[in-house]
């Protein structure tokens, strides 16, 4: 029996689909038993429950494989995975996901932790329990790292295959309707990938780090099949997007919304500005049609010679144009910015803040996301290199998990050089008068006379730009958040935004 571990990230009314390892799941060979824990869950107990299918399960436990994401996923993995090894020493426990992906060394430097794969998982989960079976060599295997003695062995680069190569999702195996969220697009949201990786090459991406310049994705048909049964089998009425890049071209795009808009989803997901800018009237209209409300675009700096330098292959105005275009149509546009530009991080912010001001005006219903830029090992040179090795990240996973690293792998507050006090604290400020002034859709429960009272406090402020430290303004929003926002309730599991108050 094999059996994936999903560590806690968050509260079990956030909790979603555990996509990555149902993926995992599909994919292994017929027969092969398995069962899936979920940290997630109310009354999870990931520990018990190994330590018990362990001991007494109906089936010996081969390996154990723990799916991990940088940010608050790792501590719970950590303290999960030492456990684990310390009842069972001699139990196999795999580590996958994007955190072992990027940082393989920390990972194999854990006592607790015996095999690394990196990268996509489903071909060499499969081949690393041929050779636990002694079947193969674990040296012959792509994608997969390990301890021999005093030295490291690193398997080359997995070449990865899209997701109609494996299997669907096998979803009647977990309660689909206990994940099922209400979220601004419905009573029982859901998520589903249709794709995986990016084409592009923006260069501070962590997705770009782990799997390179390249999408795959799914069959429209296939994703019409899965959304179907969820929604007629499970009554799913929204669906969130997990795809890094859910629009590819102006075809697939059709043909996807015309298999959707039957199902009648309202739905979110991620884009590129310059992909969507590229379509025609015809199409924007198809995709409204269809039940996009929500989309999160990369905007990342007000700057075009930033924009440059993250070769993000985009230009300021044309951020202005998809917000003129999502107002024309309808759809709520989600702008994020990585803010704080190594080569000038004051001037980077202050672009950023002067666009998503002038945004607001174009746009009113824009919701806008900030981030700090933090580096990422990059399989490319870059012009943040010299950032990079200023920043050098911790060796061991006990430094990881400490609250400094968390911070920064959920760029919250990273520790960098180029980010002072001062700097952060204007954004902060400037922070806490946007969500004020244009309370976000995501914060249901807010409440109307709070929302009324801090958007009339913050309107001043807003009209002046004046960003200064507001007293009042601050004990509002530390009012409002006492009364039980919850700023994760949408499910995109984005970290809260670390400003006044939280």
């Amino acid at each position: 029996m094999i059996v994936f571990v999903n560590p806690r990230v968050t509260k079990a009314r956030n909790s979603r689909f555990p996509l990555s390892l149902l993926h995992l799941a599909a994919a292994l060979p017929e027969g092969c038993e398995w069962t899936l824990v979920d940290g997630n869950r109310a009354d999870a107990d990931p520990i018990a429950e190994v330590d018990a299918l362990v001991g007494k399960g109906p089936e010996p436990v081969e390996m154990v494989a723990v799916t991990v994401m940088p940010g608050p996923q790792l501590p719970s993995a950590v303290h999960f995975s030492r456990a684990i090894k310390a009842r069972h020493p001699d139990l196999p426990l795999v580590w996958g996901g994007y955190f072992p992906t990027l940082y393989p060394d920390p990972v194999l430097r854990a006592p607790y932790v015996d095999w690394v794969v990196r990268g996509q998982g489903e071909r060499t989960l499969v081949e690393l329990l041929d050779a636990l079976r002694r079947e193969r060599d674990p040296e012959s295997i792509a994608g997969l790292s390990f301890r021999r003695g005093d030295s490291v062995h690193r398997g080359p680069e997995r070449i990865w295959e899209g997701p109609d190569t494996f299997p669907p999702v096998p979803f009647d195996r977990i309660d689909v309707a206990s994940y099922l969220q209400p979220t601004i697009l419905g009573e029982r949201t859901g998520v589903y990938h249709a794709s995986i990786g990016c084409p592009h090459k923006c260069n501070f991406c962590g997705v770009i780090a782990a799997y390179g310049s390249r999408e795959l994705a799914e069959s429209p048909a296939r994703v019409e099949r899965q959304l179907r049964l969820l929604s007629r089998e499970y009554g799913m009425d929204g669906v969130h997007f997990y795809d890094n890049n859910f629009f590819l071209g102006e075809s697939r795009a059709l043909e996807l919304c015309e298999r959707i808009t039957p199902l009648e989803l309202a739905w979110w997901c991620e884009a590129r500005v310059d992909t969507m800018l590229r379509y025609g009237a015809n199409t924007w209209e198809k995709i409204r049609f269809s039940g996009l409300k929500m989309v999160f675009l990369g905007a990342e700096s007000g700057s075009n010679e930033s924009l440059e330098r993250k070769n993000k292959n985009l230009k300021v105005e044309e951020i202005e144009e998809i917000a003129r275009k999502t107002r024309e149509f309808g759809i709520v546009p989600e702008f994020s910015f990585c803010l704080g530009d190594p080569e000038d991080p004051g001037k980077d912010v202050e672009d950023a803040l002067t666009l998503i001001r002038g945004l607001k005006g174009i746009n009113p219903a824009s919701e806008i996301i900030l981030y700090y830029y933090t580096p990422t090992p990059q399989r490319r040179p870059t012009p943040f290199d010299d950032a990079l090795g200023a920043a050098s990240t911790p060796d061991t996973l006990e430094e990881w998990i400490e609250p400094k690293w968390i911070n920064w792998m959920t760029h919250a507050d990273p520790q960098v050089p180029w980010l002072t006090g001062e700097l952060k604290s204007r954004v902060r400020n400037f922070e806490l008068v946007l969500r004020s002034r244009f309370a976000s859709k995501h914060n249901r429960g807010l409440g109307l006379w709070s929302e009324r009272l801090m958007r009339g406090a913050a309107w001043w402020r807003w009209w002046r730009g004046d960003f200064s430290d507001a007293v009042l303004l601050r004990a509002l929003d530390r009012r409002a958040r006492s009364a039980g926002v919850d700023r994760r309730e949408y499910g995109h599991l984005r970290p809260a935004w670390r400003g006044s108050g939280e």
